[in-house]
């Protein structure tokens, strides 16, 4: 919708007020979320600098204008100013860039009524207390001004430094004023009519549909009254200015300095013989500035700030359109990386048999109490001891048995060194496949730390792993799940483990009677052996389960629930070490990429997206 042709001239100024300040918070908020999508800063652009330095302050507020002298460098701006003001109030200069900073004069009592700093803002504001204060050369962004009795209660004006100025720091502080001003004097000379500089200066203000009176200052009359059109109408083709006013003043440097300048008005167009009628008297220029339509100027500024706002092309839509297409890049290149199955591990060691089977069964001892717990205490205590001589005699026969923790270490390193390499492999692929988001993120990651530091890295890591203690605690885990789950069953071991307790001492005074202590020497030893023969027999889904120490056959009901658990036991080993892995990989390789690539590909999604079309939808309805 092209806000600026809308016939009405009344805008709901309440509610278009509350829109506005809602857009400005989400649109806050939207900039601070979309970070990751690395788009340009709001700040900068034309739009958003209309809507923080302009429809932010002035629509909160009642009507009033702000009206700023503009132009080029040495052509008579402050002598317009002075004009204006009543006085000589603004340094004039013939040498050339003589205002650095802007002044201001406001109606009496104006600072008391308004927040001076909100209609200006990026100022520093400071009482005009001397005339030459504004030629002070300073890198701060400073704005002096000065109460003024003779201006309407709800008429500002400016004098503003060179549009033209090869200090690019004027032009910033030329185009904070641009945002704030509803209405530009644009004072022109033959010299300064078609500069680039103040041309592009005035298309982005006919763009805003700013009110703009022209004052040709330094003619020659009578001799440019057959000129000054020529200059003006290629002015006006090529800025799109259409001046609400027209004047010429002629080069008189006394009349300026004693603020005697005649400036006589000019109708435009021309008339039909292409001529412009002569007006021989002269005009007051703040009479006629006073006496324009107030709330029509204010009306039509503001509707050319919201019509810049609501630009599809140029305004927040735009913008919108921006964040919603970087957005779909990074989902692009989030399905890329998902896609790909960088690592695929089949082959995961188990952990020990015989290791599980020992912290099940430490599980068991110390989960006992009573004399169920003391029998078995002090016949495991026996047997150990009386296995002694056989440990001894088979070590001697058969050698020293590996250590299973170093051979589950050993394991896990290969299979991991094997994933690693594979994982580098597939990120070299992926950043030759040509995503522009993906490629510059995947050779980042190649050319962090060296292989070398990360298998060290690894290694270190694996030889502080302590397997006993991760089984521990994998075990507790699991049989206290076990013990929640399946209520009745535990219940129904732990009778069994005290039968078995029960039977003990009969098992040794047999022993004794047929062969002494030996006999349960050995008896305990081959009990121990098939403990661990059942469980791997268990692992391959063959066999019967061991409870502590009490055997239960494969006929039995519990044993396809003891199995299942078992299995379920050694997954969650499984799974912890891998996740372990994985863990590993994120902080030493892949970092936060994908992390930041799903956030990034979600900004669409969030409540401040929603929050931003939602406020552009309800103006767009507010202006229709």
């Amino acid at each position: 919708m092209d806000v600026s042709t809308r016939q009405n001239t009344t805008i709901p100024f309440a509610a278009c007020a509350a829109e506005v300040r809602r857009l400005a918070a989400a649109l806050a908020a939207l900039e601070q979320s979309s970070a990751v999508l690395q788009i340009p800063q709001l700040s900068g652009r034309e739009w958003y600098e209309s809507l923080r330095r302009k429809l932010i302050p002035q629509l909160a507020d009642e009507p009033y204008i702000v009206a700023a002298v503009v132009g080029g460098t040495n052509i008579g701006k402050s002598v317009v100013f002075n004009h204006l003001a009543g006085g000589r109030i603004s340094a004039s200069s013939p040498l050339a860039s003589g205002t650095r900073h802007p002044v201001c004069l406001v109606p009496a009592g104006f600072e008391t009524r308004h927040d001076l700093s909100s209609v200006f803002q990026g100022f520093s504001l400071s009482a005009w207390t001397e005339p030459d204060a504004a030629l002070e050369d300073c890198p701060e962004h400073r704005l002096f001004w000065k109460s003024s009795p003779e201006l309407p209660p709800n008429l500002l004006v400016l004098d503003s430094p060179d549009i033209d100025s090869d200090a690019e720091i004027n032009w910033l502080r030329a185009d904070h004023l641009r945002h704030c001003a509803d209405v530009l004097v644009a004072v022109l000379t033959q010299q300064k009519y078609n500069d680039a500089a103040v041309k592009r200066f005035f298309r982005k203000a006919a763009g805003e549909d700013k009110a703009v009176i022209v004052v040709f200052n330094q003619c020659q009359l009578p001799e440019d009254e057959q000129f000054w059109p020529l200059w003006l109408d290629t002015f006006s083709r090529e800025t799109g200015v259409v001046p609400d006013l027209l004047y010429i003043a002629p080069n008189d440097r006394r009349a300026a300095e004693s603020n005697r300048l005649p400036f006589y008005e000019r109708p435009w167009p021309p008339g039909a013989n292409g001529q412009a009628s002569a007006d021989s008297a002269p005009h007051d220029l703040a009479r006629d500035l006073s006496g324009m339509r107030f709330h029509e100027i204010k009306f039509r500024t503001l509707r050319g700030a919201l019509a810049q706002l609501l630009s599809p092309q140029e305004g927040a839509p735009a913008y919108l359109d921006e964040v919603r297409l970087r957005s779909a890049s990074f989902q692009d290149a989030a399905r890329l990386l998902s896609k790909q199955e960088l690592i695929r591990i089949d082959n995961w060691p188990a952990a020990p048999v015989n290791l599980v089977v020992t912290h099940i069964r430490e599980w068991w001892r110390t989960h006992r109490s009573g004399w169920t717990r003391t029998i078995h205490d002090v016949y495991g205590t026996l047997g150990s001891g009386l296995l002694w001589p056989f440990r001894w005699a088979k070590q001697k026969i058969s050698g020293e048995a590996p250590d299973p923790r170093v051979a589950y270490r050993e394991s896990e390193r290969k299979i991991m060194l094997l994933a690693i390499d594979t994982l580098y492999s597939e990120l070299t692929r992926l950043s030759q496949l040509g995503n522009d988001l993906l490629r510059p993120r995947l050779e980042a990651l190649l050319a962090g730390a060296s292989r070398a530091e990360l298998l060290a890295k690894l290694a270190a890591a694996l030889e502080a792993l302590d397997v006993d203690q991760e089984l521990s605690r994998v075990v507790g885990a699991q049989m206290q799940l076990f013990r929640e789950e399946n209520p009745s069953t535990f219940g129904m071991f732990r009778k069994l483990d005290a039968m078995a307790a029960a039977f003990r001492p009969m098992t040794s005074v047999v022993s004794f009677a047929y062969g002494g202590v030996a006999g349960d020497a050995v008896v305990t030893s081959m009990a121990h052996s098939m403990a661990i023969r059942i469980m791997g027999d268990i692992g391959l889904g063959t066999g019967a389960v061991v409870v502590g120490e009490t055997a239960l056959l494969s006929t039995a009901g519990g044993l396809r629930l003891l199995e299942a658990r078992f299995r379920q036991l050694q997954a969650s080993f499984t799974t912890q070490r891998a996740m372990w892995f994985a863990e590993f990989l994120h902080q030493n390789i892949l970092g936060d990429l994908h992390a930041e690539l799903s956030t990034a590909a979600g900004v669409t999604d969030t409540a401040p997206f929603a929050e931003v079309a939602s406020s552009l939808a309800q103006l767009n309805e507010l202006l229709t």
